[in-house]
């Protein structure tokens, strides 16, 4: 076998074996597979194809009754026979356009499914079940009911065109990452994505693809089989081309013709014009511009188309047939092996160019596959997250427990100005208040008269212990209530409200881990069991030791009598008179006859000095019992208030040690999640990582069979 052929029989061994490789992964090669076995059957032959083509079908069968005529022929040619075909009419490629869904899974994309795209139809997009599209909700996230539309429009060009229309959706259409604002027109590899910018988990991604289909396959069939030869031979059946003759040769394809022979019905009677149109043929083939060599000869055919027999030819029609033949011996002499894989390697080449690109297609998309992975591997590895998230939880802490240790500090010094003995606005000085305007009242109770403290304006059947007790539980109740809002909203910079916020941030490193904060808003206080128990109170009443008048009068003059007479003795000692207890009686008896007006003074001075003393007596001795009870009363209820304030400061620091604990039990579940996603995002890291591995062995498997195959493309 020549060197050519021989070479190419390896070839085409080796695409096949290379090809069966390939057959798992694209098992329409199996159908390349058997028209390359037809090649190489053809190759094992050994036989070049001779066509034979004129006008005139009985000029073909002379011809090939004279070419059978030697055996050596019909040994290494395969002749055929045909009319003159038209020329291939042209082909207008055809767009295919394909709506590819993808979805992301794991760490790859993958497609589900794939939409041919047809110029009478209308694709809508959404949930709803019988859209053209459908998405179903259990799987998409974020999809209306009728999310988009896609139908084509023609331009000016009449080209069909694919336009894209959010239809008012309610979490958008993005087209390449921006998002779609009314319609636009699609591009080739345009990526579409709906309810996020992006590809992720449980988005749909559609990515719109342009094919240029080539029917060539199924037009000119004929034309395609008769240039399908070695050596072609057109029979002209007079001395000029015609006009179908010209345009055949001019649009003749020699992607597979090694040799392009014009045959001239030669009558005896042109002997004398041979030379002439020889040269006018001549002139017409070079008129014509081609590319290819065309050789001419001049052969009688009516010999074999009218039975006459060899020896009737001239010498010159024999001459000439004799070159003819000799042309055709000396094809087969010289290697025609060379000439046959000349067209059998014109003919593979189609078959197997198109893998190259599948190949080249399949390697940028592992490419593509293997950045993505290095670009997510990159960007889960960027971080450390473990450092990053210890650092926010020792935040967390710190910041709380400064807040705490400031909290208690601020209650501390509350708790001491509410109880300030100097000042007003303390609830002692507030209790103080209240008791100095209290009003004494004297009432008879089962017949003695006592004294009880009331309210201006008070009732005197009303219990002061149960207004007091009122007025304090109501006064700590409203400061305790006070208090708790100040360390909610107020103390340390903004309260524990302000606290939760900035832990909430400190926590918050890891984008789109929290959908909410993991702390939870303050608790309401419930002081509402100190105040529900019954208080014992105080007495708020005594009994008032009141002497009556005639009584006082008389236990006045009995006390007063010595100092009454002294005074008298002392009176007229100094008027020069010397007197006893009768005399000084007798003479003031006198006085008071003879001047009656003077008993009278007298009689009238004595009562309004014995009613004056005895309302000061009696005053005093109410003060005196009001004071007593103003400073029990107050000292009880200041007791009181004290008492209730350190209970609603325990129960103000078991609510802040309440608080405390659950920022310690969101830590900890925070700690949990972090654990979780940072395991997760491990996980994920070898996942990628291993799956990184298999695509670089995969490139590097498919690199080194892009390197072969182009290897044996080379024929």
């Amino acid at each position: 076998m020549a060197p050519k052929a021989d070479k190419l029989a390896q070839n085409i061994d080796s695409i096949k074996s290379f090809l069966r490789r390939k057959l798992a992964t694209y098992p329409e090669l199996n159908e390349v597979i058997e028209k390359i076995k037809y090649i190489e059957k053809t190759l094992s032959e050994k036989k070049l194809t001779l066509q034979i083509i004129s006008n005139n079908e009985t000029l073909n069968q002379a011809l090939f009754d004279l070419i059978s005529n030697y055996s050596e022929f019909t040994q290494t040619y395969q002749i055929k026979y045909d009319l003159t075909p038209s020329s291939p009419l042209p082909i207008s490629p055809q767009i295919k356009n394909t709506l590819t869904l993808k979805r992301l899974i794991v760490d790859s994309t993958e497609i589900i499914e794939e939409y041919i795209l047809e110029k009478d139809h209308n694709y809508l997009i959404g949930r709803c079940p019988e859209n053209p599209i459908f998405l179903d909700s259990n799987i998409y996230q974020g999809i209306s009911w009728k999310h988009a539309e896609i139908n084509p429009i023609e331009n000016k060009q009449g080209e069909i065109r694919w336009q894209i229309t959010d239809l008012n959706s309610s979490n958008g259409t993005f087209i390449n990452g921006e998002k779609l604002n009314g319609s636009t027109i699609l591009n080739n590899s345009d990526t579409i994505t709906l309810a996020y910018p992006e590809l992720k988990a449980n988005i749909p991604c559609f990515e719109i693809s342009q094919e240029s289909i080539n029917f060539s396959e199924n037009i000119n069939n004929e034309y395609q089989y008769i240039i399908d030869c070695d050596l072609l031979l057109l029979i002209l059946d007079n001395n000029n081309l015609s006009h179908n003759e010209k345009e055949f040769l001019v649009n003749l394809d020699i992607s597979f013709l090694s040799k392009v022979f014009i045959i001239v019905d030669f009558a005896e009677e042109s002997h004398v014009n041979l030379e002439e149109t020889n040269t006018n043929l001549e002139n017409q083939i070079n008129s014509l511009n081609i590319e290819y060599k065309i050789e001419l000869f001049f052969l009688k055919l009516k010999a074999f188309y009218q039975e006459e027999v060899q020896e009737n030819l001239s010498k010159i029609e024999q001459k000439n047939q004799d070159k003819f033949i000799k042309v055709l011996s000396n094809i087969i002499k010289r290697q025609p092996e060379n000439i046959l894989a000349k067209r059998l390697t014109a003919k593979l080449n189609p078959l197997v160019s198109p893998l190259e690109e599948i190949l080249t297609q399949e390697d940028e998309e592992l490419k593509e596959k293997i950045k993505e992975s290095q670009d997510k591997l990159t960007k889960i590895t960027q971080k450390n997250w473990k450092e990053i998230t210890k650092n926010a939880i020792s935040n967390v802490k710190e910041e709380k427990d400064k807040f705490f240790k400031q909290i208690k500090s601020d209650l501390a010094q509350a708790k001491s100005s509410v109880l300030d003995n100097f000042s007003k606005r303390s609830i002692v000085g507030k209790i103080q208040n209240f008791v100095d305007e209290l009003q004494p009242t004297i009432f008879k109770k089962q017949g003695q008269p006592h004294v009880k403290l009331l309210p201006t304006h008070g009732d005197v059947n009303a219990d002061l212990n149960e207004v007091l007790i009122k007025f304090t539980t109501n006064s700590v109740e409203k400061w305790a209530l006070k208090e708790w809002d100040k360390i909610i909203n107020n103390y340390n910079h903004g309260g524990l409200n302000d606290l939760l916020k900035r832990v909430y941030t400190y926590v918050d490193v890891i984008p789109d881990l929290f959908s909410e904060s993991p702390f939870s808003p303050p608790a309401e206080l419930d002081i509402a069991n100190n105040f529900l128990i019954s208080f014992m109170g105080i007495e708020s009443e005594v009994r008032h030791k009141q002497v009556s008048m005639g009584g006082y009068i008389m236990k006045t003059l009995r006390a007063n009598m010595m100092q009454i007479m002294m005074m008298a003795t002392m009176l007229l000692a100094i008027l020069g008179q010397k007197m006893g207890k009768n005399e000084i009686f007798g003479q003031l008896s006198q006085w008071f006859q003879r001047f009656p007006f003077l008993l009278g003074l007298a009689v009238f001075a004595l009562i309004f000095f014995l009613t004056n003393s005895y309302n000061q007596d009696n005053n005093l001795k109410l003060e005196e019992a009001e004071d007593k009870l103003k400073k029990e009363v107050n000292t009880y209820y200041q007791s009181l208030s004290k008492n209730l304030i350190e209970k609603v400061i325990q129960d103000i620091n078991l609510a802040l040690e309440y608080e405390a604990n659950r920022i310690d039990s969101a830590l900890e579940r925070v700690q949990e999640i972090y654990g979780d996603y940072i395991s997760e995002t491990e996980k994920q890291q070898v996942i990628i990582k291993a799956n990184l591995e298999s695509l670089k062995e995969k490139e590097k498997s498919l690199s080194k069979e892009i390197t072969e195959f182009k290897k044996l493309a080379k024929i």
